[in-house]
């Protein structure tokens, strides 16, 4: 009798695992075909950017050098050219794969600070760059924060305006949002 449920149970067993082997090669050819017939497609991390400055510490920034500043291609974007090497550090690296690069890099001065957003092609050459946050750390007056979702990149700007009569200051904001998808090749396209 126990050589008879013994047979039994092995052979369930056995049926179990090849089918389930069969299910799992099964999975595995259609999950390559679904790969190959779609486009590449980049997926972050969800990350926030910006709204978190108030917690920098000023003296433990490593700022970029000449040699960082020269291989990330920073001369090729326009809006960095007025600042020295003392008001640029590394943000973070959002995505390092097959496809390229994406990291941040933020601009601080005494009185402000911006976060780009930099994208690179797989020979680290600058693809794109992208404003995600900005602060100013004196009078608000705009604020720039960024939502990355997957491959979209909600960027949101509130301009603010202040107006008094008689000692009495009233504050006032314009907010607006623009979505940007992320491309394989690593563009950042207005949605």
């Amino acid at each position: 009798m126990s050589v008879i449920r013994w047979s039994l149970i092995s052979s369930i067993i056995l049926f179990l695992v090849l089918s389930l082997s069969s299910c799992d090669s099964k999975s595995k050819k259609e999950a390559d075909v679904s790969t190959l017939s779609l486009p590449d497609k980049i997926v972050l991390q969800d990350s926030t950017l910006g709204k978190y400055f108030d917690v920098i510490d000023f003296s433990k920034l490593k700022r970029l050098t000449q040699a960082e500043y020269d291989s990330l291609h920073l001369v090729q974007i326009n809006s960095l050219s007025g600042y020295d090497l003392e008001d640029l550090t590394m943000g973070q690296i959002l995505f390092n794969g097959a496809n390229g690069k994406l990291l941040t890099l933020k601009v601080i001065t005494e009185g402000e600070i911006t976060e780009y957003l930099l994208s690179y092609d797989p020979k680290g050459n600058l693809v794109d760059s992208l404003i995600v946050a900005y602060e100013d750390m004196v009078d608000y007056y705009s604020e720039v924060t960024t939502i990355i979702r997957k491959n979209q990149i909600l960027v949101q700007t509130v301009n603010f305006t202040y107006d008094g009569k008689d000692g009495n200051e009233e504050t006032a904001s314009d907010t607006s949002m623009t979505k940007y998808q992320i491309t394989p090749s690593l563009r950042f396209l207005t949605d």
